[in-house]
């Protein structure tokens, strides 16, 4: 699969694969040639796109020429209307799996009348798909180094196994985490008045058990900063590597970022709800909105960069705030806004590409937080969805 956002993805990219001899492997498939019409032509595109989703997800890359699975030119493909071709493929695919996968098509043009035409399909949670073409069910397939090939018996069972505990597994984890934090048995201390804790959690972790020597990985403190600091320190730990605000003489610190060896990032904010005298007990909505529109960001780069690859599961929790509310110049009378229960568990979000856009992503995670405490939404932003911060 190419290390690039989809809609990214130039000439220069399509043609490195080619100079650099990058052969056929599980996540990348090379094709001369368009799909035809033939229902042939169409049951070879839903074996192909089928048998990356049931793996580890990948990239088409119609219109580079291979010999033997080694990429040799980029000839492209010319159709009368690339758009067209594009819906064509689209509408193969989404009638012709099931359950229906995540994909989506682009095109690099070579020339003014070709173009290579890429598909990508992510790695799926609800694998595994099966063919299905003019209403009748076909064969499961997946993908090893040498290519596609019909699943069997036992591994149909394990992958229908696996894929029923995968989401369970994730789940544990979360509440796990958050279980432990609340308590106060974090990394490194933090300072007291309830957590924010961000959880990014690739499918990769749990399907195919990934490890990451971090011992090897100097950037990582770069990388992985802990979220609202402008300083930080780090160290190696049991469960891989931490960033932690402050320095080394300070024994509490407001943030840390833990990231693990199978490539799970726990990133946890602190003191985000305080007393006030007059007030009372009040979440700082305002200040975590604001730490993670800035800084999620710079976790997905650093993600992305140490070679984590989507889909990704991400997770907000709260812990630390019954009976806080949230402070707003929004007038609601004498009607009680506080927080009926101590950790907010908020449903989760899934990233399928790096280059998601951070507030569309996380403002209705956002919204959630503020009607727990009676709002219909966050007023941080206005009603178009531009952060406003108030």
């Amino acid at each position: 699969m190419l290390d690039k956002p989809l809609n990214q993805i130039t000439f220069t990219d399509i043609d490195q694969f080619v100079q650099e001899k990058w052969p056929e492997a599980k996540t990348v498939d090379y094709k001369r040639d368009p799909y035809g019409n033939r229902d042939e032509d169409k049951k070879e595109l839903l074996k192909d796109v089928s048998s990356f989703a049931n793996t580890q997800g990948g990239d088409i890359l119609i219109g580079v020429d291979e010999d033997k699975g080694v990429p040799v030119g980029i000839p492209g493909v010319t159709v009368p209307d690339i758009d067209k071709e594009k819906l064509r493929l689209e509408e193969i695919i989404r009638r012709g799996l099931d359950p229906r996968i995540d994909f989506a098509i682009h095109h690099v043009m070579t020339s003014a009348s070709s173009a290579v035409i890429v598909i990508r399909v992510q790695e799926s949670l609800l694998f595994p798909h099966r063919v299905v073409y003019q209403g009748k069910f076909g064969e499961f397939w997946a993908r090893s180094s040498a290519g596609k090939y019909s699943m069997d018996t036992d591994e149909l069972r394990r992958a229908f196994t696996l894929s029923a505990s995968i989401y369970e597994q994730i789940k544990a984890f979360r509440s796990e985490r958050v279980a432990q934090v609340s308590k106060g048995e974090t990394p490194i201390p933090l300072m007291s008045g309830g957590t924010l804790i961000l959880h990014l959690i690739p499918l990769a972790s749990f399907r195919s058990r990934q490890l990451f020597d971090v011992a090897t990985m100097p950037n990582l403190p770069t990388l992985l900063p802990p979220m609202g600091s402008m300083g930080h320190d780090f160290r190696l730990n049991l469960d891989g590597h931490l960033s932690y605000s402050g320095g080394r003489t300070e024994r509490i610190s407001r943030s840390y970022t833990q990231f693990f060896r199978n490539g799970i990032l726990e990133s946890v904010i602190s003191n985000v709800v305080r007393d006030d005298k007059d007030q009372g007990k009040l979440l700082s909505a305002g200040y975590y909105e604001r730490t993670l529109l800035q800084d999620f960001p710079r976790l997905m780069k650093g993600l992305r960069e140490i070679g984590v690859q989507p889909p990704l599961w991400g997770f907000l929790s709260i812990t630390g705030v019954k009976g806080a509310r949230i402070p707003s110049d929004s007038d609601f009378g004498d009607e009680n806004r506080d927080i009926d229960r101590d950790t907010l568990l908020l449903p989760e979000f899934v990233i399928n590409e790096f280059n998601i856009e951070t507030a569309a992503l996380l403002r209705p995670v956002f919204d959630l937080v503020w009607n727990a405490s009676g709002f219909a939404r966050s007023f941080n932003f206005d009603r178009n969805g531009k952060w406003v911060g108030r």
